[in-house]
Formats: C-alpha cells, structure tokens, sequence
C-alpha cells in the first residue's frame, strides 16, 4: 500500500475508535465505558498522526517508530513522576479502577503514555496550520531575568511542597524555569533562546495545543467508570465535567513544562528528537572527533542512568497510588448488592445488566425484578455507589452514618460529616486506607450536582 493510503486508513481507524469509544461509553459498554481514557487518546493520535502524514508527510508511529515508541515510554515515566507530587499535594484521586492486578499495572503505564504524544501531535497540527500565526513582539527576556530562572524555578518547586494548599499551581510551571537556561546553554530547543528575541510562537501554540488537550483530558474522563476526581483546595464547588474552571489554566503550562523537560532530556540522545524542525547534531557535540566520542558515551550513561531511575520511580509512584491514590476499583452487581439482596443480585445480572448507572437508567424494568422489600433500598445503594464512583465500601461507610441516599448526603455539612465517617470507621473498620476530608467534600458536592457544568 502507498503512504498516503496507510495514512488515510489511520484516520479512518483512529477517528473510528474515538467515536466507537464515545458510543460504547454512553451506552455502558464495555471495554470503552470502563477504560474510556486510553481507547479514546490512541484512537486520537492515530487520527493525528495520519493526518500529518498524509497532509504534511510527517508522522511518528509508522514513520518515526522508534520515536514515538520512546515517546511513550518518558511520557509514562514523566506522568509517574508528577503522581508522586500529588502524593503531597493531594489534588486528585482515582476511582473505577480495574481490580488490582498485573493488567492495570500494565494499563497505567499505556494510559499515562499518551499524555505527550497526543500533547505534541496537536501542537505540530497547529504549527502546520499556522494557529495562531507568528507572534513576535517587542517584549524580548534579557540577561538579568534569565538569570533569576533557576531561582524562581527552585521557589516553585519548593513551596508547594512546604504549603501544598496555597502553592500547589506552581508545580505545573516550576521545571520551565528549572530546565530552560539547561536547555538554551547546551543547544536544545529552547523557548528561551527564541524569547532573546522576541518570539514566542512555538510558547503561545504550546499553551494552546495545553488546553485543547485539557478539554479533551475531560471530556472522556467524565463519563468513564474508571476516571479522576479533583480536589484541589478552594475552587471545587464550581466544575465543567470534573475540573474546577480555573483549574483548566493549569494545562497550558503544563504542556510548557512537558516540552521543556522533554528537550532537556534529549539532549543526552545525540541528537535524537521526536520534533523534525529540531537540529540533528546539538552544537556541543561539534569538535574534535575524540572530544565527541567521549562526550557521546557519557551521555549515552547518563541517559541509562536516568532510564534505570525513572523506571525504580515509576514503579514506586504506583506502589503508592494504590494505597493513597486509588480510592475505589470497579465491581460486580453481586458484590455491590451482598450485604443488602443477593438473589435480585443475580436476577439484575441475568438481565445482562453489569454496572449500577445501568440498573439506574433502566429503573422501572428492574424493579419488576427486585423484590419489594429491597426495591427502595437498592435504589438508594446503587446512587451512591455511582456518585463520582465512590463504591460500596464508601457507600456502607455512608450508610452506616446515616447517609442512605444521595439527596441527605447533599445536605450535609463536610466538617461534621468527616467527623462522623471517621468515628464510625474506627469501629466498623470498612476502609483500609486514610479517609481525607477533601474528598468527602467531592462526595457531597456531587451529590447535588445535576450535569456536566455547575
């Protein structure tokens, strides 16, 4: 087959999976309602990426294998990396996810490798298009801010971690400021070495390609059984989908600082580099032949050096988000329903029906199944299973304290209710991990939440 025909039929595939995953979602079919995230972004890079191809004649995963390949793998490695802040910062948690296992190991280092091939796919799409078009100006960076980088950098990375709750935004910037001048030194591409003269196109197609991908970061989180709940401090009652509004600001750096790093790192790979407009050769490696080959092996060490360590941290990054970081795991009818019917249990399952929100939308055929005496109290278990997917360990521990039903726990104060979960765990011991306030504070705002904006 020609390359235009293989490019065409990726975007055929590619858009196919995007819009196959979004049906097979809304209609709780599985795989796609229950890994939404990682059919829908590789359907979208493959969508991309044939679309450079055929348009541009530019492409990484059949052009530029090995690339896209080692993209990947940082990508995953770089997103390890920043759940170790959140074990700190504790921004964000999981719910919905997989029963523990080899599979969802494997799945988190597949979902968390998209995260920059499809932030980078979209920014050359925009760079091809010209979107927006040359912004230079006459605001250039000279030498006495350039020195203040590293400073400001440390500053950022720092205070989030001594004052979590008022500097946790700047974790999302703190490594532009850390890595640039590395990077404008030593002949990486570098924003820095553009803004000495005022351009900043490749800065602002950046922020933009960040919240375009944010958007879509959201979108196909909010209707998956396995997703994240934000709950960053002081902005979570207001929400489009499962972000806080101003928290949509924080994906334009983010994409920034994933840029950066990622030039800063290529710089131990010769040359090496997923974007076609960077140089081949950096210019510290031009000289003396010896000079180079020497510069060459301790590169290539280093470079194994920090594989080896990425790996160990990634690795530790997941030993720790199943204990602090993974809040509920995806379970059967029977199981939600045990304590309370386990013969409706499996008269709902025979049905066929496999998820609570699917009993839920076909309510009044599933009650004819239901015996009447459980009818109003599985209702009442599946809608708080189903909120935010908190499960039925949460759901007991609500039910335990009095909470029965979405519309009282709606009604709670979070103070008081934290005070009461914990006191009625202590004796009941239904939760094996710590219980944080913020993210009961997610439950009961949820609960009054009617759509994807409030």
């Amino acid at each position: 087959m020609t390359p235009r025909l293989i490019s065409k039929l990726m975007m055929i595939l590619g858009l196919g999976t995007v819009v196959l995953t979004f049906w097979g979602t809304i209609h709780y079919i599985s795989p796609f309602y229950t890994h939404t995230y990682p059919f829908a972004w590789y359907g979208l890079i493959l969508f991309l990426d044939g679309l450079l191809w055929w348009r541009w004649n530019e492409g990484l995963i059949l052009k530029r294998p090995r690339e896209f390949a080692v993209l990947l793998f940082w990508s995953a490695i770089l997103w390890f990396f920043f759940e170790l802040w959140n074990l700190r910062l504790q921004n964000w948690y999981f719910v919905g996810a997989p029963p523990d296992g080899p599979w969802p190991h494997v799945e988190a280092y597949l979902d968390f490798g998209t995260v920059l091939p499809g932030m980078f796919l979209v920014y050359r799409l925009l760079c091809h298009l010209k979107i927006p078009g040359r912004v230079k100006t006459e605001f250039v960076l000279k030498g006495r801010i350039q020195k203040a980088f590293l400073m400001v950098g440390l500053f950022m990375l720092v205070l989030p971690l001594v004052f979590p709750d008022y500097f946790f935004p700047l974790v999302w910037g703190a490594f532009i400021f850390l890595l640039e001048p590395i990077c404008a030194k030593w002949g990486a591409r570098s924003l820095l070495v553009e803004a000495k003269t005022g351009e900043w196109t490749t800065f602002v197609r950046l922020l933009l390609a960040g919240i375009l991908c944010g958007g879509y970061w959201e979108l196909c989180n909010f209707w998956s059984l396995e997703k994240w709940v934000y709950t960053v401090p002081f902005f979570s009652e207001g929400k489009l989908f499962e972000m806080p509004y101003l928290g949509f600001l924080g994906f334009p750096p983010f994409c920034v600082t994933c840029f950066v790093m990622i030039n800063a790192l290529y710089l131990l790979r010769g040359g090496r580099h997923w974007d076609p407009e960077v140089p081949r050769r950096p210019y510290f490696l031009n000289g003396e032949p010896e000079r180079q080959k020497a510069l060459r092996a301790k590169h290539k060490a280093i470079y194994s050096l920090i594989i080896v360590l990425g790996v160990f941290l990634s690795e530790w990054s997941y030993d720790k988000m199943k204990t602090h970081t993974i809040d509920s795991r995806s379970e059967p009818l029977q199981q939600i329903l045990q304590d309370i019917s386990p013969q409706d249990a499996r008269r709902l399952s025979k049905k066929g029906w496999r998820y609570p929100k699917e009993v839920l939308k076909n309510w009044d055929e599933a009650k004819m199944l239901i015996g009447v005496p459980f009818q109003e109290r599985i209702r009442r278990r599946l809608e708080l299973v189903t909120l935010l997917h908190m499960g039925t360990v949460n759901a007991r521990l609500l039910e335990s304290a009095g909470i029965d039903s979405r519309k009282k726990l709606g009604e709670q104060k979070v103070d008081e209710l934290f005070a009461e979960l914990i006191r009625v765990n202590q004796g009941l011991r239904l939760r094996n991990k710590p219980l944080l306030k913020r993210r009961v504070a997610a439950w009961v705002n949820a609960a009054t939440r009617q759509s994807a904006f409030y």
